[in-house]
């Protein structure tokens, strides 16, 4: 099955007002304070629905979504169609397909203690995939690495924590369930979708990922 696929800048998604947003919608965003989740909770919500126009037909805004806390959004009305949503800074993701698929997204903006994250995230077979590596290769890969096992557990309605991450392990190769694109200043993973056809400007393409649960 195809899935479709968009990453752009919350500004460039945020439409004129909210009355597109369903009950549960408009409940989650008047529980949020801070400018930017705000701005990224309606990017991402209206981008899903472009998506859901494009590859369903309608308009953007006759799509309707739950929004439930701590779990995947789903289409109001339409079980048939899968919907996930990950964001990143100025960054928002989306993927819409005809089955299970998760999403993860990661524009870092600042350096982090990689090896402490590594150490802490990693099971003992990635972390050789980090030995011989500058700080800067180490970086970009360790980000990768997260969206890949980020993106399958989220497939799965999983939550996200280091003590579960630990016990995914995630390895380059085909075949694989996990693919992940470079953008401008982020890397995006995709958990499902056989054939990915992207809205906008093609990222990227790194490499395919095989995941498998410890």
């Amino acid at each position: 099955m195809s899935a479709l696929v968009a990453c752009a800048r919350s500004a460039a998604c945020l439409p004129q007002g909210c009355g597109w947003l369903s009950g549960e919608e408009a409940a989650r965003l008047a529980a949020i304070t801070a400018t930017q989740r705000r701005e990224q909770f309606l990017a991402a919500r209206w981008l899903a629905r472009g998506l859901l126009a494009q590859a369903a037909g309608g308009e953007p805004q006759d799509w309707s979504l739950t929004a439930g806390e701590a779990v995947k959004p789903t289409v109001i009305g339409h079980p048939e169609w899968h919907v996930a949503i990950a964001h990143s800074g100025e960054w928002v993701a989306c993927a819409v397909a005809r089955e299970a698929i998760g999403i993860d997204l990661e524009a870092p903006a600042r350096r982090r203690d990689i090896e402490g994250l590594v150490r802490l995230c990693c099971t003992e077979r990635e972390q050789q995939l980090f030995a011989g590596l500058d700080a800067s290769a180490q970086e970009a890969l360790f980000h990768e690495l997260w969206t890949v096992k980020e993106s399958w557990l989220k497939r799965r309605g999983e939550w996200v924590a280091p003590a579960r991450l630990v016990r995914v392990e995630g390895q380059p190769g085909e075949p694989g369930e996990v693919r992940t694109w470079l953008g401008e200043s982020w890397v995006l993973a995709l958990c499902g979708g056989q054939d990915v056809r992207w809205l906008g400007e093609l990222p990227l393409p790194l490499r395919t990922w095989q995941v498998r649960d410890l």
